[in-house]
This record gives C-alpha cells, sequence and structure tokens, in this order.
C-alpha cells in the first residue's frame, strides 16, 4: 500500500514538471487514448510547444495502479518523445519512474527500455560516461533476450554519444560494426543513421570532402523529406568549410526554394537560413544576411532545437562584428556561449569562445584561460570517455565471450550425447544383425540337416526296397525251385494211383500225401515273409503325408484332407524336392492352424508333362492387405520354392481364406 501511495505521489509530481500553464482542452476519458495522443505529439507538422502538451496528455491518462508490461511500454513510449521534444527535465522523471516500476515488477525488458532512456537523457546533458554505461546495460540485456530490433537502437545510440564525446574514431569503428553486422538486412534506418554520424565524425576530423562523400551515403538511405533536408544542411556546411560557396547555395537552396518547407520543417528550414547566412558571411557578402539571421532565430527559439540556436547567435556576432557594431556583435557571442553551457557541449563552447575572443579584446586574455581550461577539460573528457567505453567493451566482450564459452560448452556436451547414441545404436543394430546371421545360419544348419535326414531315410528307403525285391526274387525261387518243384514231384507220385493200387503204391502214395504238409510248412513261411515285406510300404513318401496329416488333425481345429491324383508319379521329384514339399506343408499346416481359424483345408497333388502341383486350400479368416508377406513361414516356404526352381503364388482376402498355388519343375529323367 505505502509503495502505491509513493508511486502516484511520484506520477503526480512529474504531471506537475511537465504541464506548462497553458493547457489542452480537457476531454472525456472516454474519448481520449493514449495512442491518440502519443500519435499527435510525433506529428512534426505541428507545432512544438503542441506537441509537448500532447505527450503531457498521453502521461495524464497513464494508469500507474496497473503495473503491466503494457503500462511499461507506454511509459517508454511516453519517455522517448520527450526525449524527441528536448525535454529534458520530464525526460529525466519518467525514465526514473519506467526505472523503478520495471525494477518492482522485474521485467527485464523495462529495465532495458529504462537504462536506455536515462542513457538518452546523460547524452543530451553530455554527461556521456553516465550515457555510456546505461546504454551497455540496457544492450547487454537485450543481447540476452535476443532481442536484436532493440540491440541495433541501442548500438545506434552508443556510436551517436561517442561522437558526441568526440570519440570520432571510435564512433566510426562502431558504426562501420553496425554496418557489417546488418548488411543482409538491408535496413535503410541503420544505414541512413551510419552513414550520417560517420559522416559528422569526418567532419569533426576536418576530413570536410570525405564527409560529404558519406552524406551523399545516407542520402540514397534517406526515407523521409526531413531527414534529406538535414543531410544537405550538413552537406552546405562542409561546403562552406571547403570554401565552395556557390555549390553550398545550391544544397541549400534545395530547401529554401519553398517556403511552405517553413511550416512543414521548421528547424531544417531555420538552420538553412542560418547557414546561407553564415555562407555569405564567409563570401564577403552581407547582403539581407540579417533579415535570414532573425528569421532563423524566431525559429529556432521557439523550437527549443539543440541543434543550430547558438551557431545562429554566433552568426549574429559575425555580420555585427563586419558592420563594426562590437557590442551587439559581443554581446550575441556571450548569449551564444551562454546557450553553449547550457547545453553542456564542449565544442560549442569553444566555438562560442573563439569568437568572442576575436572580438572582445577587453576580455580577450580572461576568455582565452577560459577557453584553454575547457579545451583542456574536453581533453580529459575524451580521454575519460575512451576508458570508460574501452571498460564496457571489454566487460561486454568478457560476458558475450563467457556465453560463447558456455554455449561451446553446451555444444560439446550435446555432440558427445548424440555421438554416445549413435553409438549406441549401431552397437544395437550391429549386435542385432549378428543375431539374425545366427538365426539364418543355425535356420540354414537345421535345413541342411533336414536334408541330410531326408536324403539318408530316401537311401534308407531304397536300400529296403532293393532289399524287398531281393527278397521277392529269393521267395520266387524259392516257390519255383521248392514248392513248384515238389509239388509238381507229389502229383506225379500221386498220379501212379490211377494205374495201380496195390499196397506198396497205397503206402508211396501216403508218405507223398503225407509230405504235402511239409509243402503246406514252407508255403507257411514264405506267406509269412511277404506279410512281414508289406510293412515297409508304410514307409514310402505317402504314409509320410499321411502322417504328417494325421498330426496335424490331432490338434482338433482343423481337418486336414489329403488329395493325390492317381497319375501322381513320386518317382519324377528328387528326394531332395520331396523333403521341400514336405516341409512346406509342415510350415502351411501350422499356420493354418495357429492363424487361419479354418474348419477345413484341402492339401492336393497333381502333374502334368513338365511340373507338379501342389494346391493348399483353406477357409479361414484370410490375411489382411499388406501383412501377407512379411511372415517368415512364408518367407521360407518361397525360399524353398525357389530353390526348387519353381513358381510360389498366394491369394487370399478377408473372411474368405487363402489359397497357396506351387509348382515345381520334374526331374529330367
Amino acid at each position: 500500500m505505502n509503495k502505491n501511495i509513493l508511486f502516484s505521489l511520484l506520477f503526480l509530481i512529474i504531471l506537475c514538471g511537465c504541464h506548462q500553464s497553458t493547457s489542452v482542452k480537457n476531454t472525456s476519458p472516454a474519448n481520449d487514448s493514449i495512442q491518440k495522443y502519443l500519435a499527435l505529439a510525433g506529428n512534426d507538422t505541428l507545432p512544438f510547444d503542441k506537441r509537448i502538451k500532447y505527450n503531457d496528455k498521453a502521461l495524464s491518462f497513464v494508469d500507474l495502479e496497473r503495473n503491466d508490461s503494457l503500462k511499461i511500454r507506454t511509459l517508454y513510449n511516453i519517455s522517448y518523445k520527450y526525449y524527441e521534444l528536448n525535454k529534458n527535465k520530464c525526460l529525466k522523471r519518467t525514465s526514473q519512474t519506467l526505472l523503478m516500476l520495471s525494477k518492482k515488477k522485474n521485467d527485464s525488458t523495462g529495465l532495458g527500455y529504462a537504462n536506455r532512456i536515462l542513457g538518452l537523457y546523460y547524452m543530451g546533458k553530455s554527461d556521456n560516461e553516465k550515457a555510456i554505461e546505461h546504454l551497455f546495460t540496457a544492450k547487454k540485456i537485450f543481447n540476452s533476450q535476443k532481442n536484436e530490433s532493440y540491440v541495433n537502437r541501442v548500438t545506434l545510440d552508443i556510436l551517436l554519444t561517442q561522437s558526441y564525446a568526440c570519440d570520432y574514431l571510435g564512433s566510426n569503428k562502431t558504426a562501420f560494426e553496425l554496418l557489417k553486422n546488418n548488411v543482409a538486412k538491408r535496413d535503410l534506418r541503420i544505414k541512413y543513421f551510419c552513414y550520417n554520424t560517420i559522416a559528422n565524425n569526418l567532419s569533426g576530423l576536418k576530413l570536410h570532402s570525405k564527409s560529404i562523400e558519406y552524406y551523399l551515403k545516407a542520402e540514397k538511405n534517406s526515407s523521409n523529406k526531413s531527414q534529406r533536408y538535414t543531410l544537405y544542411n550538413n552537406i552546405a556546411h562542409e561546403y562552406i568549410n571547403l570554401k565552395k560557396h556557390q555549390n553550398a547555395i545550391y544544397y541549400l537552396s534545395k530547401i529554401l526554394s519553398s517556403k511552405s518547407n517553413k511550416k512543414k520543417f521548421p528547424n531544417e528550414y531555420a538552420i538553412a537560413e542560418s547557414l546561407f547566412a553564415f555562407n555569405e558571411i564567409e563570401s564577403k557578402n552581407s547582403t539581407k544576411v540579417l533579415e535570414l539571421i532573425r528569421d532563423a532565430d524566431s525559429i529556432l527559439s521557439v523550437t527549443n532545437s539543440l541543434n543550430g540556436y547558438n551557431y545562429n547567435l554566433i552568426n549574429f556576432s559575425k555580420l555585427y562584428s563586419i558592420k563594426g557594431d562590437t557590442t551587439k556583435a559581443i554581446y550575441f557571442a556571450k548569449k551564444a556561449l551562454m546557450v553553449s553551457e547550457s547545453y553542456k557541449n564542449p565544442t560549442d563552447i569553444l566555438l562560442s569562445l573563439t569568437q568572442l575572443i576575436k572580438i572582445d579584446k577587453k576580455n580577450a586574455h580572461e576568455n582565452g584561460l577560459k577557453y584553454i581550461k575547457v579545451n583542456d577539460s574536453l581533453q580529459l573528457k575524451e580521454r575519460s570517455f575512451r576508458d570508460k567505453f574501452a571498460q564496457m567493451q571489454f566487460e561486454t566482450n568478457e560476458i558475450n565471450q563467457q556465453k560463447e564459452d558456455a554455449l561451446r560448452q553446451k555444444a560439446i556436451v550435446v555432440a558427445i550425447a548424440i555421438t554416445i547414441l549413435i553409438i549406441s545404436i549401431l552397437i544395437f543394430i550391429i549386435s542385432r544383425q549378428r543375431l539374425k546371421q545366427k538365426e539364418l545360419i543355425l535356420k540354414q544348419v537345421e535345413q541342411k540337416a533336414n536334408e541330410e535326414i531326408f536324403q539318408l531315410m530316401l537311401v534308407q528307403k531304397a536300400k529296403e526296397e532293393e532289399a524287398r525285391q531281393h527278397e521277392k526274387k529269393r521267395i520266387g525261387r524259392d516257390l519255383h525251385d521248392g514248392v513248384m518243384n515238389r509239388l509238381a514231384s507229389t502229383r506225379l507220385n500221386l498220379s501212379l494211383l490211377s494205374i495201380s493200387r496195390d499196397d506198396q503204391t497205397i503206402e508211396n502214395c501216403l508218405n507223398h500225401i503225407r509230405d504235402i504238409q511239409n509243402i503246406e510248412k514252407e508255403i507257411r513261411n514264405i506267406a509269412h515273409d511277404l506279410s512281414q515285406d508289406s510293412l515297409y510300404d508304410l514307409d514310402s513318401f505317402e504314409p509320410l503325408l499321411n502322417n504328417l496329416l494325421s498330426n496335424l488333425n490331432q490338434t482338433n481345429i482343423t481337418l486336414f484332407k489329403l488329395e493325390i491324383n492317381p497319375d501322381f508319379n513320386w518317382i519324377k521329384l528328387s528326394s531332395n524336392k520331396r523333403m521341400n514339399l514336405l516341409r512346406i506343408i509342415q510350415e502351411a499346416g501350422n499356420n493354418i492352424i495357429k492363424y487361419a481359424k479354418a474348419q477345413k483345408a484341402t492339401i492336393s497333388f497333381l502333374m502334368d508333362d513338365k511340373n507338379a502341383y501342389l494346391l493348399i486350400v483353406d477357409n479361414g479368416i484370410g490375411f489382411k492387405k499388406g501383412a501377407v508377406q512379411k511372415g517368415i513361414g512364408i518367407k521360407n516356404m518361397k525360399l524353398r520354392v525357389k530353390i526348387m526352381k519353381g513358381k510360389f503364388n498366394l491369394t487370399s482376402k478377408h473372411n474368405l481364406g487363402t489359397k497357396i498355388n506351387i509348382s515345381i519343375p520334374l526331374d529330367e529323367e
């Protein structure tokens, strides 16, 4: 509560200090706005005193109870207008209020604004060391916020302060660095300001021709008549210093040729009149000079311009000196000195003292000593300012270096982290690839082992078949050589009964009849051997298929049915191909049980002159589109078909089942 009262009292003091006795008509706050009065205060076509009153009016509408960013920004705009209007007293108070409010709210942007305005205030008071301190503080704040626009603005203020402190070379260095940093942006405002200040600095170094060159560069980047007229006055002043009076008249005439400029651009017009008078005096032509100087004086005394009023008073002094009116010449020289001292500008004070020394012979010694004192003080201030600037620049560079080091360290940490992450990812990928390679090798080894087992099984079957054929031949021989011969012998012996039936013959025949029992035993043994051989048929390829389907059907999920065309000849397929077909059926069967949710599935074998065909059909849920080619099992099926130089085709529709068509070329006989 106490703080609010303090701020309210401070605000009332500001208003009392800034308002003049003449007031603007009061209007309803509902119909007024701060932005409206700020716009009027910035309108340079209005009379100078009215612009000040409009800015005062804008200040009166600021709500002190609200301490927010909008209010801080508004106070900044009002303060800057006071700077443009040369109202240093109001400028100081509003800037101090702005600083206090920003500190209270802990608003870094507001602190940047406040320090910039205070820097401009001290620059206007020629306290350049304090000015540069506040401006560097503002620049640090805006730099930390990466607010490039305000960094550039404050840099412009800094190089102008350097120029006012007679640090012309340092000011030019700052200007060229700013131009270099903004070369890609093509900001006309920055270029205009930099080139104009560089030209002013070159003028201070007595490099008048070079100064004109940069004024012309500034003209190319000017954006309005006010800027161009300021440049024309500056160029004319340089031509006067070069004793090129006609060139000076050419540029001054661009301003003075239009009487409307007196109202639209009073300050520029008055300076042009003063310079024209100065040019006439320097060229020894004093006709109508007094009229020009008086007209310029009437304008400059009203506009409260810091630029030109004291110079115009010196012109008065020079003119009256030429006319021999020493009293008036001394009067205007002293008045010029007084105005220059109020500006606290040592350069202008020295210029006024130089004129006073020339015409006031009586006090020449006293004024000479004063000149020496001011000049020595100026040199000390210049050195002190350069030291202060170097210190501030060093501190800023040190902070920037620390930031760069911090950013560099951060970049290194990030780079290391990224490198570690990349290495970890690579290690993971390589490990996974190695694992996959191992899995693939194991699968290949397994496949090779399976094929070798199947090959051995087929070789074994071939041997069994060979043994079976050998056994058949043996049985055939036994039947032919043994049973058949004995039966034939018995038949012949028994046929004797048809010839003779005596006891001896009957007795012999009975022996042969008893021998038939032995033949029966021999036939029984051969039959027993044949029944054992039939068991080997179960181990052929077809029984292997039947056994596989029997195992699949034991799941009670899907009923598998095997269909083999009667014309199908397994001999036309190598053992390798049979093994691969068996594995494909096994893989397909497992997939149907696991994923298809089919009630039934049919496995069919067909054959034509060139190819054998395997068709596997189920009535399951099918595959979703895009997922068909992703399964490892399907990839293995394709690989087996590819090894057999066959063709593989899979078709599936959602809820309509799946169909696998495989064609394998037959082995050449």
